[in-house]
């Protein structure tokens, strides 16, 4: 075996490494679950995101379009784009390759009743201070439009 010639106060540190080591503030995922039904949650990521100034530019129906190919007990699966044109324009001035995080998005997955809302978040630790600070603030208006859509609280979108 591989691991049977390496000492033992190796593997934990391999171990280490390879688990917290490959991740990235990059692939930051952003999450709430909520017993909503799947289409109020749908409806309610779609109403933050026209009330935080962000333009809806398509919906992908995966769950439905997974059915269509014949998995007929495939869960609701719907992937929200949207995006708004002056933060991209400041944002894509300061690091044209932010254009990677455009457009930005909000899924929500059904899985045994159980709804998830969640959204990648931007890096906000770079040596890119001006490109933080924007990160930062779309950071804050992502997850409030997460916690929105998984609220039972209308009025949470007043709060933040």
């Amino acid at each position: 075996m591989l691991f049977s010639k390496l000492p033992l106060q190796i593997i934990p540190l391999c171990l280490f490494v390879f688990l917290f080591g490959c991740t990235s503030e990059t692939d930051q995922l952003y999450e709430e679950t909520t017993q909503k039904p799947f289409e109020n949650v749908v409806q309610d990521a779609e109403f933050a995101i026209t009330e935080n100034n962000f333009r809806i530019t398509n919906r992908l129906h995966i769950g439905s379009a997974i059915k269509k190919r014949g998995s007929t007990d495939f869960p609701q699966n719907e992937i929200v784009l949207f995006c708004n044109l002056t933060i991209a324009e400041e944002m894509l001035k300061i690091e044209p390759r932010y254009i990677n995080y455009c457009p930005y998005k909000i899924t929500i997955t059904d899985s045994a009743g159980h709804i998830t809302i969640g959204t990648r978040l931007l890096p906000f630790k770079t040596s890119n201070a001006k490109m933080d600070k924007i990160s930062k603030n779309i950071n804050k208006i992502l997850r409030s439009m997460v916690e929105y859509a998984a609220s039972e609280d209308p009025f949470i979108l007043d709060q933040n």
